[in-house]
């Protein structure tokens, strides 16, 4: 059995009840599984329902996601590093509305990042009479530039001023959490030393070499950083 085929019956499998009621695979189904091949990281069936929660449905409408996007991109702009887009960041926005959406989250979807949405655009309407998709970058920048501090003690403001906080957090952990944000900090995690055993001069100066039988079953340096490639009984080709 190829692996996309094994992943695509666990995932069937895994979300059991939510599909007995389907005589066959939906589009939907289908939309999920490349969603998951694209990701493409081990599976257990806990995953793969969880991956059915967030991968299916839609939390935010259209335009809802169109603000976030313009949100995004007015606390974080776009460089020549990458942007809001290439690291997903309103995926997230819509992966943690469904995943917090429940009781013991405090239905954080709807009570934190739908009402952020709704105040920024009360905020844009009292003052500019528009709601805030509607709005010009210069306009939204003098909104936020009210509600960006903590030190604002405008009784108005203060849920405005903690929404935002919430809004500015997630974009930034969004973006430096993806791998165009990872590579932007430079972080390179841990990095194994490539230790290829004693160096030839030093074996010249005592007369000692390696056995070929025993260089034979080293690691080869050269192909360290090589992916590893099965085929589709499972057997090692690489």
């Amino acid at each position: 059995m190829k692996r996309r085929d094994s992943i695509k019956s666990i995932i069937l499998g895994s979300i059991g009840a939510s599909l007995t009621m389907k005589s066959c695979i939906t589009q939907e189904d289908e939309i999920l599984l490349n969603q998951v091949w694209e990701y493409n990281y081990g599976r257990t069936s806990e995953e793969l329902k969880w991956d059915y929660k967030v991968l299916t449905g839609k939390f935010f409408s259209n335009n809802e996601l169109a603000a976030i996007d313009k949100i995004a991109n007015i606390i974080l702009p776009p460089n020549e590093n990458g942007n809001i887009k290439d690291a997903g960041v309103v995926e997230l926005f819509e992966i943690i509305a469904k995943d917090f959406s429940t009781p013991a989250h405090n239905e954080y979807g709807e009570k934190v990042l739908r009402r952020g949405l709704i105040v920024f655009d009360e905020i844009c309407n009292n003052r500019f009479n528009k709601n805030l998709l509607d709005c010009s970058e210069a306009e939204i920048k003098i909104v936020f530039d009210k509600i960006a501090y903590n030190d604002n003690k405008d009784e108005d403001l203060q849920e405005a001023i903690r929404l935002f906080a919430v809004y500015r957090g997630m974009v930034l952990t969004g973006y430096f959490t993806s791998e165009i944000g990872i590579k932007e900090l430079g972080y390179k995690g841990n990095i194994p030393n490539v230790w290829d055993g004693v160096p030839p001069e030093i074996l010249k100066d005592y007369s000692v070499s390696y056995d070929k039988e025993w260089i034979d079953k080293c690691v080869d340096q050269s192909k360290r950083n090589e992916i590893a490639e099965w085929d589709e009984d499972g057997n090692l080709i690489t």
